[in-house]
């Protein structure tokens, strides 16, 4: 019977081996693929730098908490260049605020929250984004 318990030993072990060699694959495959989406999303955010580097649209890209993380070239010069960081609320005029938290408010993303605000105030554009930001174009006047 000691023979017979070697046996089955060795047979166990080979077969743990062998899962341990195939898990190590996957995660070598894993960490490979996840490298590659890095690269990707590094160069994504380069293109977007560079493109909002140069629009004189007044563009502000804000999170889901609804501080600002990027602006275009010509919404930096309408706030100010060290807005990034800041509440929205702390840059905004207050009567463009009101009207833009409005339609950041709103639950959907469809299309329809795409809608400018009240006459008389700023004209908006709020694009909402996947993650629960948006992509704010500020009118001008």
């Amino acid at each position: 019977m000691p023979r017979q318990a070697t046996e089955d030993q060795s047979k166990l072990l080979v077969d743990m081996r062998t899962r341990v060699e195939s898990a190590a694959a996957e995660i070598h495959s894993l960490t490979s693929e996840l490298a590659a989406r890095d690269e990707w999303i590094d160069e994504l955010e380069a293109i977007i730098d560079i493109v909002l580097g140069l629009l004189d649209t007044p563009v502000v890209v804000v999170g889901d908490d609804r501080r600002i993380r990027a602006l275009s070239r010509g919404a930096g010069e309408q706030l100010s260049g060290g807005a990034v960081g800041k509440a929205l609320s702390s840059v905004l005029p207050d009567d463009v605020f009101a009207a833009l938290d409005a339609q950041l408010a709103r639950a959907s993303g469809s299309e329809e929250d795409a809608t400018a605000a009240k006459p008389g105030s700023t004209p908006l554009d709020v694009q909402r984004l996947p993650g629960g930001g948006a992509v704010i174009v500020l009118g001008a006047g």
